[in-house]
Order: C-alpha cells, then structure tokens, then sequence
C-alpha cells in the first residue's frame, strides 16, 4: 500500500531512470519496459534471470498499490528439481518483497513522486503590503528588488514593521503580456496610497516548499506543486508566490539560492 494517488505513483514509478534512488544496493534488478501502469524487470538471483512485472492498481481512498508477479516454468522438473526451486521462488519472493518495501518507504512521501518536499501547512501572515506592474519582457532580478526596496522604503516611512523575506508572483497574461507582484509580509496594516497595496490572505492551508537552487530549479518545483494539487484535487483560492530567501542579487553563485513557494489551497 502506498499512500498517494494512483496516478501519481504510476508517473513517478514508471521513471525507471530514478530506481537508483531507492532500490536495495544488494539486489539487482533491471527495469526493460514501462507501459501505462506496469513496469517489466529482470530479476538476476544467483545468475539466473528472473522476469518481473510490478503493477500499480488503485486502493481505497485514493491510495494506490504496488504489486509485482513472476513465474517460472516447472515443465520436465523431477521432484528433486522441484524442491530446489521452491526454495529458489522463496529466496525470490524475499527479495522482491524487500523491493517492495524499499518502493513503499520511497513513494509514500512526496519527494519520491515529485521530487521535492511538498508540506501542507498553515498560513501564517495574513497581512501584506504589495506592489505590481505589467510589462511586455520578463522582468529582471534588478527590477525585482527595484520594487522590493521600494516597499522596504514605504514600510519605513510609515513605521511599519516587515516580518518575512520579499515574495514575488509572475504571471504571464497573454502573449504580450507579464504580470508582476511583489509582497513583503506585515506585523500590522499601514496607511496605503498610489502604487501600494495592502493585501490579506486568509489564514487557510498552504503548500510549502523549500527549494536551493536556480530559477530554473524553482520553476521545476512550481510545476511539481501544480501537479501535486492536481493530484490531491484541491484548488487554489489565491495566486501563489514565490518567497526569495536568499538576496539573488548579492548572492551570485544561483546553485546557493534558497527559495519558497507558497501556494494557497483548500
């Protein structure tokens, strides 16, 4: 039994490349072929090859499970032979029962179906100041923390009080069209005007990811989020961002970045 989504445990199974990442180091076997929600292995056990088929099926209450089957053709075996290779089946079914095992512990948890940690929290700041623009170009880390010292400057000017790191949403509209939110969480509400804007979560439940690396490792995350919601079936009742740890801009070395996503859901 594993504790995830069929669908979820199918795609992340049938990327045979990843076994490695769990797989018992004293077994060998060797995925040859994955078809919609079965995987064909070969299972070498003291020289001799062994086929097995590992189907995902689902359970209840959208879990799933994780099965395999194997035979062996016991045409011509003398009684002797028989015996010896019922004792060869159990040593068999010892070890693909260790593989079992070691798959369950692996997909059970989110990391091992979407290959990040995926935690359902709490949201914890409800308040915040934010400003946006639209532009026809991604927009640059410069123009970023352009709009991040200028909240940092307006929250001062009015005794306000930051409480988190900056957070930041980019949407593409159209083709023609980015849009741009950058947030920084609140202690209390502050007077608003011109370009600024207090915005309020509602203190509901959220996908929390921690993430190291560049954009492009952040972006994949984001995608596993999405896939994660698709998934579980939830929705999202507000935009999500993507809170910046670290500064990008003094820190160059992006393999060192350490970035959140924050995605409201219910």
């Amino acid at each position: 039994m594993v504790y995830q989504p069929t669908s979820s445990v199918i795609r992340a199974m049938t990327q045979t490349s990843k076994w490695s990442e769990w797989m018992p180091k004293e077994i060998v076997l060797q995925p040859t072929n994955s078809l919609v929600a079965t995987i064909q292995a070969i299972l070498n056990e003291d020289g001799i090859l062994v086929p097995v088929v590992f189907s995902i099926e689902n359970a209840e209450g959208k879990n799933s499970f994780i099965q395999f089957e194997t035979s062996m053709d016991q045409i011509g075996w003398s009684p002797i032979k028989r015996i010896q290779y019922y004792l060869f089946a159990r040593k068999i079914q010892g070890h693909l029962n260790q593989v079992l095992a070691a798959a369950t512990a692996h997909y059970n948890y989110s990391k091992g179906v979407y290959g990040f940690d995926i935690v359902e929290t709490k949201v914890k700041d409800s308040s915040y100041l934010a400003i946006d623009q639209t532009s026809t170009d991604t927009p640059s880390l410069v123009q970023i923390y352009q709009m991040v010292d200028q909240l940092t400057a307006y929250i001062n000017t009015q005794k306000g009080k930051a409480i988190g790191d900056p957070m930041v949403n980019i949407t593409r509209v159209d083709a023609k069209a980015i849009y741009l939110q950058v947030a920084i969480p609140l202690e209390r509400d502050i007077p608003v005007n011109g370009v600024f804007s207090i915005k309020k979560m509602v203190l509901g439940n959220l996908l929390s990811v921690k993430v190291q690396g560049d954009q492009a490792k952040v972006n994949e995350a984001f995608e596993a989020t999405k896939q994660y919601i698709t998934d579980k079936q939830k929705y999202s009742p507000a935009i999500p961002f993507i809170i910046y740890n670290t500064n990008r801009l003094l820190e160059k070395d992006s393999s060192k970045w350490i970035s959140t996503i924050s995605y409201p859901i219910y």
